[in-house]
């Protein structure tokens, strides 16, 4: 039990530490063993800067799903900062890794033979940056539209009115018998938790499209202005296939449980 209370204590951040520099250590040996391969010994300030940003910028990539983890244990965002914050990181990513490939590229155009005179061979630096930033171009089109997505999914969320009819109906009255829960769980689900059913009503009158979730309990009525009937009215529950269900309008809902 006390290993249960602790799951997030000073243990388990103690081994995100000592991972996130195990996993330095690993993108720092993995990129000298590449260049050193490539290139020789790695000296200059144009391998340094490409050797920085490999090993950087993959470390930074590798870390991204800690970081999530850290916030989603946290809890402090919402849905909707929760996509910009994955959209942010994935469009770091992308450009660390573009830029990566640029100096890469570069370097091994440029460095074939010693630069003469020594330091920073102005070529290189105008190639590699001006490359990155000429196929960044196409990403940040992305990412503008991708925010603006965002942004505009979170105004209609955060603004959204709901159209639908409400009525609080207590849930006990909204309870099937045990009997009627048998007949339930031989038809299978056509809705996430839930089944969308016809039900036999005393009298032999049908009523259609009703939603139970969870295999018991009564949400809602599509296309019904009022609850006309009592759940010991029902006598029988009928299975609806996929292609029976109408095509759904929020303002034909009628929930029962009181939710606005």
């Amino acid at each position: 039990m006390r290993a249960l209370k602790d799951r997030y204590g000073f243990l388990f951040w103690l081994q995100w530490i000592v991972s996130f520099a195990g996993i330095f250590i690993v993108a720092a040996i993995f990129w000298t063993t590449i260049m050193m391969g490539l290139f020789g010994r790695i000296r200059g300030t144009e391998l340094s800067i490409t050797w920085t940003v490999a090993v950087f910028g993959s470390w930074f990539i590798l870390v991204i799903p800690f970081m999530r983890k850290k916030e989603r244990i946290w809890k402090r965002l919402n849905p909707d900062q929760e996509r910009a914050v994955d959209a942010w990181f994935g469009g770091m990513s992308v450009f660390l890794l573009l830029l990566v490939l640029s100096a890469f590229f570069w370097s091994a155009w440029f460095l074939k033979d010693p630069i003469p005179g020594g330091g920073t061979d102005p070529r290189w630096v105008k190639a590699v940056f001006g490359t990155w930033l000429f196929i960044t171009l196409p990403f940040l089109v992305i990412m503008y539209r991708q925010a603006d997505k965002i942004f505009k999914d979170a105004v209609q969320r955060q603004t959204y009115v709901p159209r639908f009819k409400s009525i609080a109906m207590d849930r006990s009255k909204r309870l099937l018998p045990l009997a009627l829960v048998a007949q339930l769980k031989a038809i299978p689900t056509n809705l996430p938790k839930g089944h969308v059913v016809s039900v036999i009503l005393k009298g032999g009158r049908q009523l259609d499209h009703v939603f139970i979730v969870n295999g018991n309990e009564i949400l809602g009525i599509y296309d019904r202005e009022a609850l006309d009937f009592e759940v010991d009215d029902i006598q029988a529950v009928k299975g609806l296939k996929n292609t029976d269900l109408p095509e759904y309008e929020e303002s034909k809902w009628l929930r029962l449980d009181g939710a606005s």
